[in-house]
């Protein structure tokens, strides 16, 4: 391998023999001499102008893919000065969740490796495709290009890393059945065409009729005026949808840790979720687990923000398997915040008394509250839900 030292040391070796030979006046020995010299001194500015105006970029097409769609990696290498690159090997090491498509595989890389030619001034640009595995944010690991003399002496070699990342979408691995789609509150057209009233949009006040309720009076008001006053909000075709996770099977949740069975508990809301932002219905969710340890349970609330639908899946895709908590009191205290217009789908294998409970208290509220469950299909379809329901036989 090329080095700085071993440069060095060709050029010291080679004076010493240009001089031993020009002392002894054995013309092949100074020849020698002199071809080394040569080489380690174009081989040192080889190495000093290989890298000189050359660009790397590599990036993510589409930065976004759900499980088992192919996504392209765009690599492109531009140099910007007068001399040619010969040989240009570039390098894509690619994460273990994400399959190369048309390599034949090697023992040294999980990736791509390509060999290319630069024209002073000159750029070339690569596509390779890969399979996503699994959901979940993923990073190029690394790409390393190596640039080469003609004669291959002096390869030059760095490495890169890429900003940009793939972010991989839960898609369910087993079909929901049509019976369970239809108790959802946005599976018939029928609520799209509702209007509801947005409570971030304030339009007036009105006097107090009677089946008003009371979170609606305006009390400051009510105060000046000597009257009840009841807050009026803007009319909106929109609606509120939580999507409630549980990880777990049954309480406390401890007891019913199954990650493959919540695999399928995320991958059956990313549907929903998608379900629910076609049918025009703003979409939040809970869960019984953690993004960040200490920062409580997973939480993002309906919002009509223009960057709360892509916050929504790429919590879907970061989120761990593991349960942390019951979802119970997670819902309970979401829960209190839904009006009469919102509707809460509970995506639950198994809800346990506690978690019931909840639900029950969201319908008195006068909220809609659905609930859903993967052990609705065909055991065959997950070794989990095999493994579970003979147990519990």
């Amino acid at each position: 391998m090329d080095t700085p030292d071993r440069r060095s040391i060709a050029l010291v070796v080679g004076t010493l023999l240009a001089i031993g030979g020009t002392v002894a006046s054995f013309v092949p020995l100074t020849v020698w001499g002199l071809a080394v010299m040569v080489m380690s001194i174009l081989a040192t500015a080889w190495t000093k102008s290989a890298w000189r105006g050359v660009e790397v970029e590599a990036k993510f097409e589409p930065q976004r893919a759900f499980v088992g769609e192919p996504v392209r990696i765009r690599v492109r290498v531009r140099n910007g000065k007068r001399l040619p690159l010969p040989f240009v090997r570039i390098g894509v090491w690619l994460p273990r969740q994400l399959e190369p498509v048309g390599e034949t595989g090697s023992a040294q890389i999980h990736g791509f490796r390509r060999r290319t030619t630069l024209a002073g001034h000159g750029e070339v640009a690569l596509e390779f495709e890969a399979i996503t595995r699994r959901r979940g944010e993923y990073h190029l690991r690394v790409i390393e290009v190596d640039l080469s003399d003609p004669f291959a002496l002096a390869p030059v070699h760095r490495e890169f890393e890429v900003e940009g990342d793939l972010l991989v979408l839960p898609e369910p691995r087993i079909p929901i059945p049509v019976p369970v789609r239809r108790r959802l509150p946005f599976g018939t057209p029928s609520p799209a065409m509702r209007m509801f009233e947005q409570p971030e949009r304030f339009a007036g006040v009105r006097a107090y009729q009677p089946g008003d309720p009371l979170n609606r009076i305006h009390w400051k008001l009510t105060g000046h005026a000597g009257d009840l006053q009841v807050k009026l909000f803007e009319p909106t075709r929109s609606a509120d949808v939580l999507l409630a996770m549980d990880l777990s099977l049954g309480e406390p949740f401890w007891h019913g840790i199954y990650p493959d069975i919540a695999e399928e508990t995320i991958g059956w809301t990313s549907f929903l979720a998608r379900l629910a932002v076609a049918a025009g219905w703003r979409v939040g969710i809970v869960a019984n687990t953690h993004l960040s340890k200490g920062r409580g349970a997973l939480r993002v609330l309906p919002s009509g923000a223009r960057a709360h639908e892509p916050a929504v899946f790429a919590a879907l895709a970061r989120m761990p398997n593991e349960p942390s908590s019951d979802l119970a009191p997670v819902l309970r205290e979401v829960g209190r915040r839904m009006g009469r217009a919102g509707s809460v789908v509970v995506v639950s294998p198994r809800p346990g008394s506690w978690l019931e409970h909840e639900m029950e208290n969201i319908r008195r509220r006068g909220a809609e509250v659905v609930h859903v469950s993967p052990l609705e299909v065909d055991p065959k379809y997950v070794p989990s839900l095999r493994l579970e329901r003979s147990r519990g036989a």
